[in-house]
């Protein structure tokens, strides 16, 4: 149990401190509960963080706890953006130099384009998940008026996965933003359709590559890998499809 600090939640530095507090606080409680069951050996404590120095006070805080445990989940992470001082990379880099040899690290909501980057992390970093493919599987229903049923997520979630380690074997594109824009190259501004146009491209890449076979592409699979980047969209909140 934990409490995520993403801006949209966390608007200021005092509800990020007091969230993190709370974060600790819950951890302990569910610690004591475990042992009071039995299942301790199965605890995973969660820090979370806005900045790097955020996860290093939350750790330290539960120090007897995480010395104890082998895996560590680390929260907040569906909505940073993957390059930069507080990015995706930068946190686990730092808490690579901090912890540990014993601990290992569960990656909460982490981003498809995020994963290669992460390559040189695999002795730090056990286990990742993402809601990218619910996302992609409730958009898909809803356009087609069909019942979102556990199978057919569970086909997404299974595409999902594939994706990753397609993803994984080799250093993404460059993102949209970062690549020069001719006056026909702009970005659409609307943040769903930016995301399928940068999906799009990626995809490209991977094909050309031969990482992804061409005939195995479909607008749902675009779907799905723009639902991963429509996650760091500052304006998800209002924007994302329903």
């Amino acid at each position: 149990m934990d409490y995520c600090v993403e801006p949209e939640i966390a608007p200021d530095r005092e509800e990020v401190r007091d969230r993190i507090s709370r974060t600790i606080r819950v951890n302990r409680d569910c610690w004591r509960g475990a042992h009071d069951r039995g299942i301790a050996h199965r605890f995973m404590p969660v820090v979370q963080g806005r900045v790097a120095g955020d996860y290093e006070f939350c750790i330290d805080a539960l120090g007897d706890i995480i010395d104890a445990v082998p895996l560590m989940g680390i929260g907040s992470m569906c909505r940073r953006p993957v390059g930069g001082s507080d990015g995706v990379i930068a946190i686990f880099e730092h808490l690579d130099r901090i912890l540990g040899d014993g601990t290992m690290l569960h990656a909460f909501g982490i981003k498809g384009t995020a994963l290669s980057k992460l390559r040189g992390l695999e002795h730090r970093i056990q286990t990742v998940d993402s809601q990218a493919f619910g996302i992609a599987s409730r958009i898909e229903a809803r356009q087609r008026g069909i019942s979102k049923t556990d199978t057919f997520v569970a086909d997404h979630m299974e595409r999902w996965v594939r994706r990753q380690y397609a993803r994984s074997t080799h250093a993404l594109a460059p993102t949209q933003g970062e690549l020069p824009l001719g006056p026909d190259d702009r970005p659409p501004r609307d943040p769903w359709k930016r995301a399928i146009a940068q999906a799009r491209a990626e995809i490209r890449v991977l094909i050309e590559e031969g990482q992804l076979s061409h005939d195995e592409i479909s607008d749902t699979w675009i779907a799905q890998w723009a639902a991963d980047l429509f996650q760091a969209e500052p304006l998800m909140s209002s924007a994302s499809p329903q």
